[in-house]
């Protein structure tokens, strides 16, 4: 990685550039989480102890523009290059840019993720406790594969279109795309933003919906709680994921903002999976997902709530909610606190028993931007 940024910085100072620019910034918080778990069925579900909590990020921002006019530019992410696994340039996005429209490639936003407006809506806090609840899907189906993905943007008019690939490294699965497109305007007092997509993957060895963690799709069919044997033989050996072939997402969504401070934003996605050919007959795991978000800020404070639902055949209905508020002591300095609250309701399918549980986590610290 040194090698990577100090032969970057060698290159922008060499001549050549209409201008080049490197800058640094940072991030860093501190602070006390904690959680406790209810009716815990659900395998993951575990209390999370109270304890301290610390952060620091750091990114390097490279920038610069050729004599004919298009610009170029990489973001290194010390944080998430060093601390992933099993993923391609993680923490590294790489672009450039002219009349043609935009290409970047590495960790980037798919093109059904970019499209749609995020529910997410949050006001921020250090762990993520209102943003990590079951109810929302964050990065739809990006990640599929290594994470490495290529993408392609173009706006005109306040309409941008977007296209993005992920490729199988091993060849032994179909590449993922997507397709997505949105649209921004503005109206007095406010603006507002929808935006849809489209995306194909095939999952590697689990199908990841959102935040569902090993609660849910990671641990094997057999375990407590589960039953795999749907043709009677007493063998339960098939792993969930195994059992999913092809997945497709189509979404849609919607945010407004107002001048006075007040942000909502809503979304819908469905997601159809289809079977493999190991014999698992009559599972679906077709879902669907909805949330909505609010936030509000006035004067140094900033509060902001959201909501979601999964549903997902043969399988549960899942909701959580997420809690969020900042107070800006300026210069960089803010105050954040954040609740999240995850509900498991499965529905005693051929693919597991009636088992439920809940979740909540919170956290309370400072955050400082640099």
């Amino acid at each position: 990685m040194k090698k990577v940024l100090f032969a970057t910085t060698a290159l922008v100072a060499s001549a050549g550039f209409a201008y080049a620019d490197v800058s640094l910034s940072g991030s860093a918080q501190m602070g006390v989480q904690g959680g406790e778990e209810f009716d815990a069925d659900v395998p993951g579900i575990v209390d999370q102890e109270t304890q301290f909590v610390q952060d620091i990020d750091v990114t390097f921002t490279l920038s610069g523009e050729t004599d004919g006019g298009l610009t170029f530019g990489a973001a290194v992410d010390l944080d998430e290059s060093a601390g992933s696994v099993g993923t391609d340039d993680a923490g590294v996005a790489i672009f450039i840019s002219g009349d043609f429209g935009t290409l970047t490639m590495g960790d980037t936003d798919g093109a059904l993720d970019a499209a749609m407006q995020d529910p997410n809506v949050t006001a921020g806090s250090i762990n993520d406790d209102e943003t990590s609840h079951v109810g929302l899907v964050n990065s739809y189906l990006d990640g599929a594969y290594d994470g490495q993905i290529l993408s392609y943007s173009y706006t005109v008019a306040g309409f941008t279109i977007i296209g993005s690939i992920e490729m199988d490294d091993t060849g032994a699965r179909d590449n993922g795309y997507a397709i997505g497109a949105r649209y921004t305007g503005d109206f007095g007092g406010g603006s507002y933003t929808v935006g849809a997509g489209y995306q194909v993957a095939t999952p590697r060895d689990s199908w990841m919906l959102g935040n569902f963690n090993a609660s849910a799709f990671d641990f094997a069919i057999g375990g407590d709680g589960i039953d795999s044997d749907t043709d009677g033989d007493g063998v339960e050996s098939i792993a969930m994921g195994e059992a999913i072939g092809e997945v497709t997402a189509t979404g849609i969504s919607g945010s407004v903002a107002l001048d006075a401070g007040l942000t909502v934003t809503a979304a819908y996605t469905m997601y159809e999976a289809t079977g493999n050919d190991l014999g698992v007959e009559g599972v679906s795991f077709d879902a669907t997902h909805m949330a909505i978000g609010a936030s509000y800020t006035f004067d140094a404070i900033t509060v902001a709530a959201n909501y979601g639902t999964v549903e997902i055949d043969n399988l549960g209905d899942f909701y959580g909610y997420g809690l969020s508020a900042a107070y800006d002591l300026g210069g960089g300095l803010s105050v954040h606190a954040g609740y999240g609250l995850s509900d498991y309701d499965y529905n005693g399918s051929v693919v597991i028993n009636d088992v439920d549980g809940s979740i909540a986590t919170w956290s309370l610290g400072v955050a400082m931007s640099f």
